[in-house]
């Protein structure tokens, strides 16, 4: 279990690593942008893009802590009033589905990500395939982190089922 939550905290300490550094890569290009037109009175095209695409790459990469953290947005006021096996019962038919969503979301991605390839991003000396490669990167990492906390849920069942026999 501690060489499960290790590499968590390792995939989880690298993404956001850069993602911060991403998100400091927007502030000096939009500084660099308000800079250029108030001051130098230039215009600056590439920033608005950039900054754009540089965005959802954070929110790609960031969004894997969330599910290592368990997290994610959900409706839970209720949950008081389901008993504990229907609820486990929920968890179990929820785990599935965001696993099969995050696979087409994997696999779709990829897809399109591939058929950019050699296709230049209009204003930045970049193919369109890295701007498109962030959703197959970040559905990678939410599985893996998910796939890594179900292991662990498993192994925290089979403690319990061992405790319960002796």
């Amino acid at each position: 279990m501690k060489t499960i939550n290790k590499i968590q905290d390792t995939i989880a300490r690298i993404s956001l690593l850069l993602a911060g550094i991403g998100l400091a890569t927007i502030v000096m290009a939009v500084i660099y942008a308000v800079l250029c037109r108030f001051v130098f009175k230039a215009n600056s095209i590439w920033v608005e893009q950039y900054s754009r695409y540089m965005l959802i790459w954070v929110a790609m990469l960031a969004a894997n802590v969330l599910i290592r953290r368990n997290e994610l947005m959900r409706v839970d006021f209720l949950d008081h009033m389901w008993p504990v096996r229907a609820m486990k019962v929920r968890e179990g038919i929820y785990s599935v589905l965001f696993v099969v969503i995050l696979g087409v979301l994997f696999w779709q991605g990829w897809l399109q990500a591939r058929s950019y390839w050699g296709v230049q991003v209009v204003g930045l000396p970049v193919d369109r395939f890295w701007v498109y490669a962030c959703i197959p990167v970040g559905a990678f990492l939410m599985l893996l982190q998910y796939f890594l906390n179900l292991v662990k849920a498993f192994i925290k069942d089979e403690d319990e089922k061992e405790e319960e026999g002796i």
